[in-house]
């Protein structure tokens, strides 16, 4: 019989009337109840705590890329600060020579070099001194690039100017009449030559001397077989007495382009090249224009 504040617990199997009786103590209950209670809280609290490593360990890593991320953007933006000052001490010293060249600047750019330091002196400035020096590159960027406008406009405007202007020999020969006041061949009297004769045989190649427009390509009087050229600026040259000529009117021509050949077509004593220089059709020295005097 069990005492007072006891369980009893019998066991038997089936089809069998006897069985084992057991007896546990309420107290044993208690306690075997207050151990597995005390597991129970102890290994959540390590559940617990092992979530709060795993977090932190998660946050360390997540701040270590972070922090190398940042290590190499520093780096990234500190090479490009100084790629970007060497592009633009170039580029200076390039608008300086241009600047001389065009005749902006009376002061001759002397020899320039040295050997380059290899130590980076933007390796050593803090991230606000980087910041000043960014924007400091950047005024310079935008004063260089208005400077390099201006000195390309002049530049394109100049290179225009030089391949609209008649300053290249249209044949291979030699002087056989200038222009002015001249004694006709023909009548002998005085009168107006608006060009000048230069005598090569027949057949020799006669050549644009500046680019411009095909405007005529024909027979005309007095000049025979003549082609007519407008150039930029107001300016047009003529070429007569060809024998043939390889152009018709329309056609866009450069500098040093065939036209055609020589020859002695119109009012002419012989083979030759009648070349004339006019702006707004005021008839122009020629030899005025060549780089190479006849």
């Amino acid at each position: 019989m069990s005492s007072l504040g006891d369980f009893k617990i019998t066991v038997s199997r089936e089809g069998r009337s006897e069985g084992r009786a057991f007896s546990i103590s309420l107290r044993l209950l208690a306690s075997a109840s207050i151990v597995i209670l005390s597991c129970l809280t102890a290994l959540m609290f390590s559940g617990i705590h092992y979530y709060q490593m795993w977090m932190q360990s998660e946050d360390y890593v997540r701040l270590e890329q972070e922090v190398d991320r940042l290590r190499k953007y520093d780096e990234g933006v500190r090479l490009s600060a100084k790629q970007l000052n060497d592009q633009i001490a170039a580029l200076q010293v390039m608008a300086q020579k241009l600047k001389i060249v065009a005749g902006f600047d009376e002061d001759a750019l002397g020899g320039v070099g040295g050997p380059a330091s290899k130590v980076n002196p933007i390796v050593s400035l803090s991230q606000r001194d980087l910041t000043k020096h960014f924007r400091s590159l950047d005024r310079k960027r935008i004063s260089l690039q208005s400077e390099l406008s201006q000195l390309q406009d002049y530049y394109t405007t100049r290179e225009i100017l030089m391949s609209s202007t008649p300053s290249l020999m249209p044949v291979k020969g030699y002087p056989s009449d200038r222009f002015g006041r001249r004694n006709d061949p023909f009548t002998g009297l005085q009168d107006f030559h608006p060009g000048i004769d230069i005598s090569a045989p027949k057949g020799t190649k006669v050549l644009a001397s500046a680019d411009g427009l095909v405007v005529f390509a024909g027979r005309r009087l007095g000049y025979g077989k003549l082609v007519t050229i407008e150039h930029k600026f107001g300016i047009s040259t003529r070429y007569g007495h060809l024998d043939r000529y390889t152009v018709k009117a329309g056609q866009r021509i450069r500098k040093g382009d065939i036209l055609g050949y020589v020859g002695a077509t119109g009012r002419a004593t012989g083979s030759h090249l009648h070349y004339e220089v006019r702006l707004q059709n005021q008839a122009l020295n020629p030899l005025r224009f060549f780089q190479d005097s006849l």
